[in-house]
């Protein structure tokens, strides 16, 4: 029989009529719906300023190549990003927001009516330091005196305690069963040394080693602030041999549609370092 059914193919062949070959098919991937919530909260860094496309019609500039997407997209996640350009804690994260003549609800008032989320991210604090006034201040006349200093400090001063009471108020909003709040420092805009490029002129080796210093002291402050609650942790980010001036920056230029903030590949370390 076997002899048989081996002729009956062979003649097929032979006589020119048609036959299938059957193939293996690799299984179909079906990947399930989100049903886990991620909600980011935040600034423009946040936001992914500068990337395109963006990813809403608000005025928040909110883009797809922002480090949320990425992050809800590497876990399946159901992403709510509420980060929004221009945000700081008092006017963004806790209280109301205005954005080109739009008014916005704070973000922990829109975060509140969701579900509750398995992961929350924040990143927020530069501008309430008040970094573009320090950059501005920098490249156009001169920064780094006590009273520049000074003003710095009062300023992380306040970012101190108003960091401690977004995550008491979340504490107190979700109890013992807070979702795992990730809160991210900021990169070093700045290379080490002085370079050649146009980012560089008009800034001496003083002004670029005080304006990393307060950068540190940001990051000193947010990591001091996260420190005292169990359902929160603090997310370094790196940026090292990657500032601006370096061979492969991750900050755009100041020709780029976001001066200073980070490029794809900076928002992808975000993840990194969030993950």
């Amino acid at each position: 029989m076997r002899k048989l059914l081996l002729g009956l193919v062979i003649a097929g062949v032979v006589g020119g009529a048609g036959f299938v070959v059957l193939r293996h098919k690799a299984p179909i991937r079906v990947t399930a719906a989100p049903t886990k919530l991620y909600v980011a909260l935040g600034d423009s860094v946040a936001a992914g300023l500068g990337l395109s496309p963006y990813s809403d019609a608000s005025a928040c500039d909110r883009t797809d190549q922002g480090y949320p997407k990425l992050i809800a997209q590497a876990h399946n996640y159901k992403l709510m990003s509420l980060a929004c350009s221009g945000a700081t804690l008092d006017a963004g994260i806790d209280g109301a927001q205005t954005v080109n003549d739009l008014a916005i609800k704070s973000q922990l008032d829109q975060l509140y009516a969701l579900p509750k989320p398995t992961q929350i991210s924040i990143t927020i604090g530069a501008n309430d330091m008040g970094w573009t006034d320090i950059i501005t201040r920098c490249y156009t006349t001169a920064c780094g005196s006590e009273a520049d200093t000074a003003g710095v400090n009062a300023r992380l001063a306040v970012v101190a305690t108003n960091m401690q009471t977004v995550l008491q108020m979340i504490s107190a909003h979700y109890g013992v069963s807070a979702p795992r709040v990730v809160v991210t420092g900021y990169y070093q805009l700045l290379p080490s040394t002085l370079a050649s490029c146009p980012e560089m002129t008009g800034l001496d080796a003083g002004e670029l080693t005080w304006e990393r210093a307060q950068e540190d002291k940001l990051n000193a402050v947010i990591q001091s602030s996260v420190a005292g609650h169990s359902f929160a942790r603090y997310a370094a980010v790196d940026f090292s041999g990657h500032e601006l001036c370096t061979a492969d920056p991750w900050v755009q230029n100041i020709s780029a549609p976001a001066p200073f903030h980070p490029t794809a590949a900076g928002q992808r370390e975000y993840e990194r370092s969030i993950k």
